[in-house]
């Protein structure tokens, strides 16, 4: 993730030198199949990325139609 400062004189503005904040192994880029962005910031400044986990990851099991027998 990368930040670069904003100058403004008069109606010109000027982008300053990209600056690196931190790593974040979002896939894609950021937008992968047209989807949207992967990242937000709120107006506090406070942000939320999904980003790709580690391979050693432990899976999900997702049980459908699960019915536990009457008690």
């Amino acid at each position: 993730m990368m930040a670069a400062s904003i100058t403004t004189t008069g109606t010109t503005l000027e982008p300053g030198a990209p600056v690196a904040l931190f790593s974040t192994r979002i896939f894609g880029g950021g937008v992968e199949n047209g989807q949207t962005w992967q990242y937000d910031v709120s107006r506090d400044g406070r942000f939320l990325i999904n980003s790709v986990l580690d391979d050693a990851s432990s899976p999900i099991t997702l049980l459908q139609n699960w019915k536990p027998p009457a008690k």
